[in-house]
Order: C-alpha cells, then structure tokens, then sequence
C-alpha cells in the first residue's frame, strides 16, 4: 500500500534515544531543543494545581462515545496518579449533550467561574469549532481527544487549539476511497453521511480519494445527525446500486441503528466501507458477529499488532469490566498521558507554552503508530483499512488490512491550495 507524503507539517526532531513517557509504553522522541526555557518559566517540582475542565456528550444520542471519551482521560489518572512533578490535577467533567449551545454555556461555566486552566473536549465537530473559538479568544488553551471538525486546525487553527487524539474528518477518510478504488476493486459508490460539518468533511475525504483513483460517485445520501431510524437511508442505497457503500456517522447509537436498517433489509455487508466512529467499539458490542468481515477506515485499530496496544487494550479491560477500548478512550487516554509528559518535564505549564510543548512530541510506537503534529497542531500518522474479527476473549476487533503512513490533512495539496477552496458542505466536496 502506498503512503501519502506530509505536506505542510512540522518537522519531526529526532533525538539519540525513545523514553517510555507512561506506563503503557506510549513512547515519545524528545526534540533537542527541549530542554530550552519555555515562553514562561514552568514550575519545576513546585506543586500547585492545575484544574482542567473536560466538555464531553455523556447523554443524549452520543453519550456512549461521549462516556467513552471521559473514561480514556480517567483511565490514565487512575493508572498514574494524579499528581505529576508534584502537581495535582483536578477535573471538572461538564455534559453538553452534544448541542452546540450547551457546550458554550459550559465552557464558558468552566473558565468565568470554574477558573480552569485549560479545556479537553468537546466531542461532536459543531461543539468543538464553538469551543474553540470561545477558548482562543480569552486565552485558555482547549485540547481535542477526539473531534473530528477539519477546521480546527485549518482555517481556525490557533495557537492555543490542539488535535490530541484523531485526525479531521476529511484526513481520516481520505485513504479510504483510494483503497476501496484501488485494491477494493469498486468502480462505483454511493454515501451517506450525516449532515453537519464532520459528515461533509469525512465525505469529501473518501469522495477525494476515491474519484482520484478512477472511482465514481453514483449518489451522495445526507441523513440530520438526530436521526434514529435509517430505513428511508437504506433503501436508497439499494436503489443506487454501487459497487461500494460508503457510511460516516458519529459515534454512538447512530452506527447500530443504521447496520440494524441495513442488515434487516438482507443487504451485502462486505460492500461496507464504514467510518471511524460508526463502527467503533459501541458499535461491535451491540451488533456482535453480525458484523465480523465489515470493512471500514480510521486512524485507530485496537486489533493492530502492537505492544503498547495490547498493553493498553489490557489496562482498560480491568477499568472496565472486560471492554475493548476504542477510539473514544484511546483519544481521552493519550489527551490525558500528553498532558502528563508536559508536566513532568517543564513543571507547571499552561497558555500557548502547554500546547507547543505538546506539539513537538513525535510517538514513534503510541497506541496509534507513529505520530506528529505539523505546523497546524494538527495529528500526522497512519489511517488503518480494518476488518471486524471476532477475538479468542469474546470481543470484537478491528483489525488492520491495509495501513496508510504519514497522512497529513490535506489531500494531497499543498496547505496554501486547501486553504483556498470553499469549507466542505453537500455541495462542495472538494471535487475538481
């Protein structure tokens, strides 16, 4: 499988050795600049207390993903304590539902009385762009476990937001459709995708990738993000006929919803190629073998052969009675562990000076492969084409058939030509 060149992005410094920076072997290079002062000079060893508020959807029709992503940021507290350089962390955990006003009134709770010193969160893209435009403009840094919306570290990249823990949408999905044209051997497609920033922008990606490499487009189906039943969806994509059927949803009950209204319909589940959240770990726990052999696309695979994947799959197992991590709790986990390595090295650190000591980390073996961050604050890295294999403890795993190395977000552009076109929609798809 050929792998994409990063554009645009920040060079990786490399240094003599890897230095484990957790206990579930997530190991970084430390750049050989690292020891310089930062901007303001850290705490050292101290103490104090960094209070951070985390903004996440732990009810309404994300809140398994939502909980999930919460669960990933507690996991490595529990694991490590939560004092670090002697420095303990507090944390307020605050639900928006997934509504984009919610989200703002509680961000606004968690800096005006709250007094953090920096967000993690929200999850769903049209919270986290709101977020982040609130958090740069009173200069609170807000780090990104997990969503998905492009223009966080696009046309709204600052230096106070940071993508911790996935990739944007259209990033993610792009080698997608360059597989399913190339060695998935589909000439035709259909999608359906939700309706709102993180649907258009995980189209267009796989649209991107899949017309460049002589696929077609046969229809493209929007769904509105509330909706619970996928009937009227599936049939047309039985109308349409394609060789492949692209699915983006966002995580929680939607993915099982829309596979109970395509499976009841008796249709082929290995013309699936589905996203990174519609078929995550919520996912395969509610479906089961119904879904063994369904393909789909993302930056994480928890059935990649990789110590620090076992290691971690193991941890989070005891945390939660037998479960499987995925991407929810990988994105909180690292968010969390990023943080961690920050303060042990430079002491107590906040403002733009935490988010660029995030940014010079390289993972060379995280729980998501080798990873960067380029000159956006944006994640470098892989994206797996994985398939749903049923594991020898019970659970249910995607596991990688295809990796792509080094995808950067942005399509094979330069940042200068991204940057230009029009943001993604149902009638822009980046499409030449």
């Amino acid at each position: 499988m050929t792998s994409m060149k990063t554009r645009g992005r920040r060079s990786a410094l490399a240094a003599a050795g890897i230095a484990a920076v957790t206990a579930l072997a997530l190991t970084a290079c430390a750049p050989p600049g690292a020891n310089e002062p930062a901007a303001s000079e850290p705490g050292g060893g101290d103490g104090g207390t960094l209070k951070v508020g985390y903004i996440s959807p732990t009810t309404g029709n994300f809140a398994v993903a939502g909980q999930e992503m919460v669960d990933g940021w507690n996991l490595y507290w529990e694991l490590n304590g939560k004092e670090v350089n002697g420095i303990t962390i507090e944390t307020i955990v605050e639900d928006d539902a997934g509504n984009p006003e919610t989200s703002l009134t509680k961000a606004h709770k968690l800096v005006e009385q709250d007094k953090v010193d920096f967000i993690v969160g929200p999850l769903i893209a049209n919270t986290a762009l709101a977020v982040a435009e609130y958090t740069s403009s009173v200069g609170i840094p807000n780090l990104h476990p997990v969503a998905a919306s492009d223009d966080l570290t696009q046309r709204n990249a600052n230096d106070l937001t940071v993508r911790t823990g996935s990739m944007g949408g259209s990033q993610a999905n792009y080698p997608g459709g360059e597989w399913a044209a190339t060695e998935g051997g589909n000439k035709t497609a259909v999608t359906l995708c939700a309706d709102y920033a993180f649907g258009w922008e995980s189209c267009a990606g796989f649209v991107q990738g899949f017309t460049q490499n002589g696929g077609e487009v046969k229809e493209q189906i929007w769904f509105p993000n509330t909706t619970t039943d996928f009937s009227t969806y599936v049939s047309q994509i039985q109308a349409a006929g394609a060789d492949v059927v692209y699915v983006a949803t966002a995580g929680g009950a939607p993915g099982p919803n829309f596979l109970n209204a395509y499976l009841g319909l008796g249709l082929d589940p290995s013309k699936l190629l589905m996203n990174c959240c519609s078929i995550d770990q919520g996912t395969l726990r509610a479906m089961g073998d119904q879904v063994v052999g369904v393909k789909s696309v993302s930056y994480w695979a928890e059935g990649r052969d990789s110590e620090a994947v076992a290691e971690f799959i193991e941890a989070y197992k005891e945390f939660s009675d037998g479960k499987v991590p995925g991407a929810y709790v990988a994105g909180g986990y690292v968010t969390a562990s990023l943080v961690a390595s920050v303060l042990k090295e430079k002491g107590m650190v906040t403002g733009k000076d935490l988010v660029s000591a995030i940014t010079e980390y390289t993972f060379e073996d995280s729980i998501f492969g080798r990873v960067s961050w380029d000159d956006y604050n944006n994640v470098v890295g892989p994206v797996y084409i994985r398939e749903v294999t049923a594991g020898d403890d019970g659970n249910f795993y995607n596991t990688p058939i295809a990796t792509f190395e080094d995808v950067d977000q942005w399509l094979g552009r330069t940042p200068e030509e991204a940057l230009a076109q029009p943001t993604y929609s149902q009638s822009f798809q980046g499409l030449e």
